[in-house]
């Protein structure tokens, strides 16, 4: 097994999600709790096995618990958590928020947790642990994504024109996904995929410092007042705060070859001559990605962020520096992963997707890549998802 280190640092925000929506009964805000003075407003996520445990302990806080809840009402068992979880050890972890999020969690207190009132998505991380996770899994499929297009890009004309034919006739566009991916791979059969033989580490990132909770919006590009307008509901959630989020987060990753694995030889059927894995080489995995992704940043940006002229727009532009000086510098790749990487970052480039778009609170279809949902960073706008690869000597 061949492998290399890197450090792998977020340059915006990174979202992993768990699949869970918090609401007031799983956090507060509070600028000091107990002994811990954290000099502003922080989020605390309460830590439901401790609590439980602390009602176990104590017999009055345990009758108090089964008042507010006994009777369904759920603004008296919000105000038990609030008003009972008041040390540090009742919280899993902390994070920093942004003014927006701040407005709005204080617009929201008075209302019922069930009414998607501040509801935040929490961000990956492992069990039991306060720091946040970018899986070698997410990390991998972004990977998988621009190895395919890069070898979309290198089919002959024949083949690609064939292929677009084929995918324009398809009326179930996942079935020819998979068998675009298998030609593009050369394999039939799944433990033949030449990804087997490539493996990445879970990044863990310091629990200090890197978590932030803001607001997201779904905006579009509007040419007559030349700023991004939003056209979607506002969501809330935890990130791994990124550079440009005013954060310094960065993590070890180890991305392995296992080349013996290339080398093996295997029949698709008995009587075939023996064949191999597609071989992939680190270089491979940098020239890829740099390829792939700063051609999609460069097109995202001349679509919607090239002409914005209200302020909003002036972490993108220093984003697209900062992502070109990555590109040009020998032992650095870039990526983006994670939630509201968009439509364009499934699998494949334009000629070969068809995706599902979301619709305006109308309930009107929004169109293929008309919107792009951003971070909301204290009044300037930025994309998520983006991080530095940097290789170790």
């Amino acid at each position: 097994m061949a492998k290399k280190l890197y450090t792998i640092t977020p340059i915006t925000g990174v979202h992993i999600g768990t699949g869970e929506e918090l609401t007031f009964l799983d956090y507060k805000i509070a600028s000091k709790i107990e002994k811990v003075d954290f000099n502003r407003p922080t989020y605390l996520k309460f830590s439901s096995d401790r609590i439980l445990q602390k009602l176990l302990d104590d017999a009055q806080a345990m009758t108090a618990f089964e008042q507010a809840s006994g009777h369904g009402n759920i603004r008296e068992l919000q105000k038990f958590f609030h008003e009972h979880c008041t040390t540090i050890k009742d919280t899993d972890y902390p994070c920093d928020i942004t003014n927006r999020f701040l407005e709005t969690y204080k617009a929201n207190l008075g209302k019922d947790p069930h009414q998607n009132a501040a509801k935040v998505l929490q961000m990956y991380r492992t069990a039991g642990k306060p720091y946040p996770v970018i899986p070698g899994s997410s990390l991998k499929g972004s990977i998988r994504t621009a190895l395919l297009n890069r070898y979309l890009s290198d089919l002959p004309d024949t083949d690609y024109n064939y292929g677009l034919t084929a995918f324009d006739k398809e009326s179930r566009p996942e079935k020819f996904d998979g068998r675009l991916q298998q030609k593009l791979f050369e394999y039939s059969d799944a433990k033949n995929d030449p990804l087997r033989a490539v493996s990445l580490s879970d990044c863990g990132f310091n629990a200090t410092g890197t978590q932030l909770v803001g607001g997201l919006d779904l905006v579009s590009f509007s040419n007559q007042s030349e700023s991004l307008e939003s056209v979607g509901a506002q969501i809330q959630a935890e990130v791994l705060r990124g550079e440009f989020l005013g954060g310094k987060a960065s993590s070890e990753l180890c991305i392995g070859i296992d080349e013996k694995l290339q080398e093996k030889p295997f029949s698709v059927r008995k009587d075939d001559p023996p064949k191999r894995i597609k071989k992939i080489t680190f270089n491979d995995l940098h020239e890829s990605c740099n390829h792939f992704f700063w051609s999609e940043f460069q097109s995202e940006f001349k679509k919607f962020y090239e002409n914005v002229n209200d302020g909003k727009e002036e972490l993108i532009i220093e984003l697209k520096q900062k992502l070109e000086k990555a590109v040009n510098t020998k032992g650095q790749f870039i990526i983006r992963v994670g939630r509201w990487s968009q439509v364009e970052f499934v699998t494949f480039e334009a000629d070969f997707r068809k995706p599902q778009t979301k619709k305006d609170k109308y309930g009107k279809p929004l169109g293929y890549g008309g919107t792009r949902t951003l971070f909301d960073y204290d009044g300037k706008y930025i994309p998520m998802g983006w991080c530095i690869i940097t290789e170790k000597e």
